[in-house]
């Protein structure tokens, strides 16, 4: 693994992760958290980066970018002594690739305002997901935000993209940016849909401590494809302990399509960012099967923030 900081010059600095540590606490009190943004250069990846940033500026973070690079294993050949070479200058092309776009990272921080967010740059062998978890639990990220590429959110989850893995396998939330995701600098407008679970409740209580931090507002939707007032009744029921909360709204969309009901919503509470829980594939997995052939715009264009329900029942 290899280290880059950040000077003036953008010398290279041969920092290790605990120094990087240190820097983030003093009296044993935290002053910032980490944030992981796993890049590859590409548009997606830099759309990410933009919104890391503002998280990071937001919560007085630090942003740690981690470019991952896979060797192929040629254990079992006898390379002749020129291909070895080749093979072992791999790293040093590794290496002068990454310390080529640091100016570039730094460049999209100041054009967007956030030149002051810390940053520490982590070159790393390895396959992209096991480099990415690997840096996350050696880092002990609070949230690792990265970009989705693919139809949207929903197949980047269910059809084992990097993201979709990451996501399943992280010991924090991460946060999967769309290329098409627009940002105004804040994340205004939370959304979580429940079906009233104890594990749904989990995931509220988290989200209203990353709202407080974000000054956001979080809206709790359920979509009830029934002709009653049953979902009306269980959500009033489910939402009774947060009912003096000022900055939580709940919402029960009557809608035969849990899709549109969910579409629907987020597009008129102009929701900026969709969280759910990592184990709950299985009720978004029946929701995407059944609209494959449909154009769901909010997969396109709004990011989605995923729990572990782990790390939620650690806390």
């Amino acid at each position: 693994m290899v280290l880059f900081g950040e000077s003036s010059l953008y010398t290279i600095l041969a920092i290790s992760l605990r120094s990087f540590e240190a820097f983030c606490v003093e009296n044993g009190k935290p002053l910032m958290k980490k944030i992981l943004y796993p890049t590859d250069f590409s548009d997606t990846a830099e759309n990410a980066f933009i919104f890391a940033l503002q998280i990071a500026d937001h919560l007085g973070a630090s942003v740690i970018t981690l470019h991952a690079f896979d060797r192929p294993d040629i254990s079992d050949f006898n390379l002749p002594g020129v291909l070895r070479e080749v093979y072992d200058s791999i790293d040093l092309e590794e290496f002068e690739n990454y310390e080529d776009e640091i100016p570039v990272l730094r460049d999209i921080a100041t054009d967007n305002g956030y030149y002051h967010v810390p940053m520490v740059h982590v070159l790393e062998e390895g396959a992209p997901v096991s480099a990415i978890l690997r840096t996350a639990n050696k880092n002990k990220a609070d949230l690792i935000v990265m970009g989705a590429t693919g139809a949207g959110m929903m197949e980047a989850f269910f059809f084992g993209t990097i993201s979709g893995k990451v996501m399943e396998e992280a010991h924090c939330p991460v946060i999967v940016v769309p290329t098409d995701a627009a940002f105004d600098g804040l994340i205004d407008h939370i959304g979580v849909a429940t079906n009233f679970s104890q594990d749904d409740a989990k995931l509220i209580e988290a989200l209203r401590k990353f709202r407080d931090m974000m000054g956001s507002h979080l809206h709790v939707i359920h979509v009830d494809t029934t002709s009653n007032s049953e979902g009306q009744e269980q959500m009033k029921k489910f939402y009774e302990p947060w009912q003096n909360d000022k900055k939580m709204t709940c919402h029960c969309v009557v809608n035969k399509d849990i899709n549109e009901g969910l579409e629907a919503c987020m597009v008129e509470k102009k929701i900026d960012l969709l969280a759910i829980l990592s184990h709950r594939r299985s009720w978004f997995d029946e929701i995407f099967e059944k609209n494959r052939a449909k154009e769901m715009s909010y997969q396109q264009s709004i990011p989605l923030m995923v729990y572990q329900l782990e790390s939620l029942n650690t806390k």
